[in-house]
């Protein structure tokens, strides 16, 4: 039994009595467990700061085992707390920051670096999740802007996976060759996550948070053989050599598929 419609009844109009809550949902990369022990809720506020930790209902609102967690800082703004035995995370952003993550990723950015969060992790959270409060239809309006996927992630994503190989397979064949295995990850880590945000992109989708990526795809009922080498790369025993010749593959297979048609609609998750 999904316990979110409880967890957003008690704990949301705690929050609105702040003043200047525009919307709140609930994260889906959450939404890929059995949705009974932990409830991921985002509230988007239009103020010039966040509410200040003493000022959040977190500490009332804790009602069950564990300490509840406030934390306050740049980049984070998070509230933890139980409730009824359920394990609630209330995170906190800024309208405008949330924008700025929609107009990156609709031009086509917002996923090179290894920030935290990653701006297209957090759209696609959005995006995939759970509106459960939207007063003035902002969140629709937003959600709206994202039905339709935008090409310049499918054409950037696939340019910046091609350069990349081409710049760094011969240090991951040395690195394979010699058996220095901590430098061929460290290399082929960034790459990869780029294929993985290539191939979403390919198939019109956002790309979500690593956790739970193969439900993800299972979800999105994505390409299976290009599912099928990224699990290969794992499975032991795999030497270095096998993993790269899987990887370089697997990308083959990325740039090689065809995305759906320009403008076409982004597919919800079953």
């Amino acid at each position: 039994m999904d316990t979110t419609p409880r967890v957003a009844r008690q704990v949301i109009p705690a929050y609105r009595e702040l003043g200047g809550l525009v919307f709140g949902y609930r994260q889906a990369d959450m939404l890929t467990g059995d949705g009974t022990a932990r409830v991921d809720l985002v509230l988007v506020w239009d103020r010039a700061e966040l509410p200040a930790a003493t000022a959040r209902p977190w500490s009332v609102l804790a009602g069950g085992e564990g300490t509840p967690v406030s934390i306050h800082r740049p980049g984070l703004v998070l509230d933890r707390f139980d409730l009824g035995g359920v394990r609630v995370d209330v995170t906190h952003r800024r309208r405008s920051v949330f924008e700025g993550w929609l107009r990156d990723v609709r031009s086509g950015r917002g996923w090179e670096g290894a920030a935290t969060p990653m701006p297209l992790h957090a759209v696609a959270g959005f995006a995939y999740g759970v509106l459960l409060e939207d007063p003035e239809g902002a969140g629709a309006a937003y959600r709206g802007c994202l039905a339709t996927f935008p090409p310049a992630l499918v054409e950037r994503s696939r340019e910046v996976l091609a350069a990349e190989v081409a710049a760094h397979d011969a240090h991951l064949e040395r690195c394979a060759r010699q058996g220095d295995g901590w430098l061929f990850h460290e290399l082929l880590s960034p790459v990869l996550r780029h294929a993985l945000v290539a191939w979403f992109a390919a198939e019109h989708r956002y790309c979500p948070h690593p956790r739970s990526l193969h439900q993800w795809v299972a979800r999105f009922a994505m390409n299976p053989s290009i599912a099928a080498l990224e699990r290969g790369m794992w499975a032991p025993p795999v030497s270095l050599a096998r993993r790269r010749e899987l990887f370089l593959t697997m990308v083959e297979r990325i740039l090689a598929f065809p995305p759906p048609a320009a403008g076409a609609d982004v597919r919800r998750p079953r």
